[in-house]
């Protein structure tokens, strides 16, 4: 349920295996507490087209667009904040935030502009050359904010922001939010049950999202084993930043919702988050 907006930049109907229905209007904050998971913001980004119900995305029928097309505008429009885990090692926290802007041709030095200047916005512009190894979580999480919204999308969503920061970090990372929404025309959208998350959104929106069953597998007669091309990876992110790669390399893929994924080649805790 939920209060419409005159005006929705968002807009969802019967969306999800529970149809819900949500309107989200432009530069307002939304606090989506309950089963609301990453994968529901991703699909309610416009990323997944397999989600059925409407989706409006700045008055476009995400829904009614083809899969390339609906990713192209989603990718444009709307952003997903990555976990803490998807920053690079080997890179530094400004080279973290620049690379998706390499990764669409733009040039290293003006990405490292808009860079900087995003980092300056979410008041972590002091740790720019150190390494993820040297952050605080209130610093990576800033981080992490600050690469999602590098693109300048016009629609931010984000799982637990303040997960497991401390009350005055996460007092300090809500006013900055909340400082971006209001000069930059951002709305903002979180999946949170955190109370100072959801005092400090304009409106709270209790959404219930059924878990997707996997089908049972259907038997097949056997068939003659096929020839599989594999992917080679493409261009280590370290190689692209015109230094050695430091640590585990990375493979560079395209995510469900035409962005770029970044996962290490190894194992590790926070990998496969």
């Amino acid at each position: 349920m939920s209060i419409p907006s005159d005006n929705p930049i968002l807009l969802a109907r019967d969306f999800g295996p529970d149809a819900v229905s949500l309107a989200v209007g432009e530069g307002e904050i939304v606090a989506l507490s309950g089963a609301c998971d990453e994968a529901f913001l991703r699909a309610l980004s416009g990323a997944d087209p397999a989600w059925p119900g409407g989706l409006w995305l700045k008055g476009e029928p995400l829904h009614t667009l083809r899969p390339a097309a609906r990713l192209r505008f989603a990718h444009a429009q709307c952003a997903v904040a990555p976990r803490v885990g998807k920053l690079l090692a080997e890179l530094t926290v400004l080279e973290n935030t620049a690379l998706p802007l390499i990764l669409t041709g733009l040039g290293r030095q003006e990405a490292r502009r808009r860079a900087l200047r995003w980092l300056e916005r979410l008041d972590a512009v002091h740790c720019a050359e150190w390494r993820v190894a040297e952050l605080t979580p209130s610093e990576m999480r800033r981080v992490a904010l600050a690469r999602a919204l590098v693109l300048d999308p016009a629609v931010l969503l984000a799982e637990d922001p303040t997960e497991g920061l401390s009350a005055p970090e996460r007092f300090h990372l809500l006013r900055i939010l909340r400082a971006a929404c209001g000069t930059h025309g951002l709305t903002i959208v979180v999946a949170s049950d955190d109370p100072d998350v959801i005092g400090w959104a304009d409106r709270r929106i209790t959404v219930k999202v059924a878990a997707v069953e996997a089908a049972e597998p259907v038997a097949e007669p056997a068939a003659e084993p096929a020839v599989q091309a594999v992917a080679a990876p493409i261009t280590d992110p370290a190689t692209m930043m015109g230094h050695q790669s430091r640590g585990l390399p990375h493979r560079i893929g395209r995510h469900a919702r035409g962005e770029h994924r970044f996962s290490s080649v190894g194992s590790g805790s926070e990998r496969g988050r």
